[in-house]
């Protein structure tokens, strides 16, 4: 008599893996903060500087994204000195109206802002709306020297007369950004860090320096350089390759 013999497999101990994500359309709003070094011609004038800032993004279904932002720097090294040489005294110091010393500190301040385009590439098939995030895009940007004393008591530092000192520069600026963007698909933890580069091709905006007898007329290259970092808050939409109607809009 022949038998036969059926080996059945136990189904229940499969091993599963972990389900591919899926590319989603997302709106991500971003605080961030950087430390710049300054390059070029900046950095014949100021110091490193800080910059506190906001981003608004849409990441599209297939990770490229579109941004915006604004950001406001500030620091507190101004290299440029000898500023008033023509208007102190023997004394090496400000007199002010009522013939005492006075105290002026000097700090950079200034902005930019820009809109630029980038490409997300995904290091992990789980998470492929995250990764390294490459962009590049064009703005603004300004800056000058801002003097801070007493009020009223220092009239050649007021009100039209501090244009002719404070170095108002801006122009057309280019931005690049090499960094790595995380958005959890548990909406734990939302950021960014990675390097950012500002390239300046500024101007002068006063006619005239009162400190040097000249009007500064060239072109400046003016650079910033550092590291950024942020935490975003992600509107998640539909999965990538669906229409409004076939899947259900959810919030992250």
């Amino acid at each position: 008599m022949a038998s036969f013999q059926l080996n059945a497999q136990d189904t229940s101990k499969a091993k599963t893996s972990a389900p591919k994500s899926e590319y989603r359309n997302s709106v991500l709003l971003c605080f961030n903060y950087a430390r710049l070094a300054q390059f070029g011609d900046l950095a014949k004038r100021f110091g490193g500087v800080n910059s506190l800032g906001f981003t608004a993004a849409y990441k599209f279904g297939k990770n490229y994204q579109i941004q915006g932002g604004i950001n406001t720097v500030f620091g507190s090294r101004v290299k440029e000195n000898g500023a008033f040489d023509t208007i102190i005294g023997n004394s090496g110091y400000l007199i002010d109206i009522n013939g005492n010393y006075s105290e002026v500190k000097q700090y950079m301040r200034g902005y930019h802002w820009h809109v630029d385009f980038g490409k997300i590439i995904p290091i992990n098939k789980y998470d492929q709306n995250s990764g390294f995030l490459v962009s590049a895009g064009l703005g603004f940007m300004q800056h000058k020297i801002k003097y801070t004393f007493q009020r009223t008591v220092l009239p050649q530092l007021e009100g039209e007369y501090a244009k002719g000192y404070d170095r108002l520069t801006n122009g057309l600026m280019f931005r690049g950004f090499l960094g790595y963007q995380r958005i959890d698909p548990k909406a734990m933890l939302n950021l960014i860090a990675g390097f950012e580069y500002l390239y300046g091709f500024t101007k002068n905006r006063r006619s005239y320096n009162f400190d040097t007898r000249t009007a500064e007329t060239g072109l400046r290259n003016d650079i910033m350089l550092g590291f950024k970092f942020g935490f975003m808050i992600s509107i998640s939409g539909r999965k990538a390759g669906t229409t409004k109607g076939e899947e259900e809009r959810y919030f992250e």
